[in-house]
């Protein structure tokens, strides 16, 4: 019996979900190493934080049909450009894997990271009640503070030049 592709990979995401539920249960604290990821990129691939060592990362928790969320991506995408060399964007949405946020973004013209927590392994661990809602982790993995709610560009700038020392 063949498995068409989809399939395949609904049971290889079900079989990662069990591994990862067996997992010790991380939860995010400030001042704490920040919580692993059990997010996919948009090509499938799992993500890590580890990618990104060595760089400020901001977690940036998003849905498709969430208002403050769409109106940040402009400041984020052009902070993500000019404090590129010290501070890494990323995106984490929370839309169903029906959702399809690859042509919003494309829209939108967002070329930071984005990543897919469908089953919302990712949003339990960082404790992500709505959206948006963000996290700055520092080079070595400590999530230094949790931001909730949308930020207006002078707030984000702040947050940004922090990251350049």
């Amino acid at each position: 019996m063949l498995i068409d592709g989809r399939k395949l990979s609904t049971v290889l995401l079900l079989a990662a979900t069990l591994l990862l539920s067996a997992c010790k249960e991380e939860k995010a604290s400030v001042g704490a190493p920040a919580p692993t990821l059990a997010a996919y990129d948009l090509q499938g691939n799992q993500v890590s934080l580890t990618q990104w060592k060595g760089k400020y990362v901001y977690l940036n928790f998003w849905a498709s049909n969430c208002g403050g969320c769409l109106v940040e991506m402009p400041t984020l995408e052009k902070l993500s450009q000019s404090h590129r060399d010290n501070i890494v964007v990323v995106g984490i949405n929370t839309d169903r894997e029906e959702a399809n946020i690859q042509t919003l973004l494309q829209d939108r013209q967002v070329t930071f990271p984005n990543v897919r927590d469908q089953m919302a392994i990712t949003q339990e661990r960082y404790q992500v009640i709505g959206t948006p809602t963000s996290f700055l982790i520092d080079p070595e993995g400590k999530l230094l503070a949790q931001y909730v709610g949308m930020m207006n560009e002078p707030q984000l700038k702040a947050i940004f030049d922090k990251s350049k020392g």
